[in-house]
């Protein structure tokens, strides 16, 4: 995975606003990676099928 040097910037700030630490350059990359790694994993697009299921499951329970 590649990200550009502006990027890996953007998330290192990130990262300094939320957790109030300084990652080194090696540190950044390996989080950044890690992270588009998790979300690659555990995002699924909802299909139009799964989404009218879903909203009609909703109603039915109001």
């Amino acid at each position: 995975m590649q990200f550009t040097e502006k990027q890996l910037n953007k998330f290192r700030n990130l990262y300094k606003e939320t957790f109030g630490d300084d990652l080194s350059d090696g540190e950044v990359l390996r989080q950044a990676t890690a992270l588009v790694t998790l979300v690659k994993l555990t995002y699924k697009p909802i299909t139009k099928g799964d989404f009218e299921r879903i909203k009609n499951l909703k109603t039915s329970c109001t």
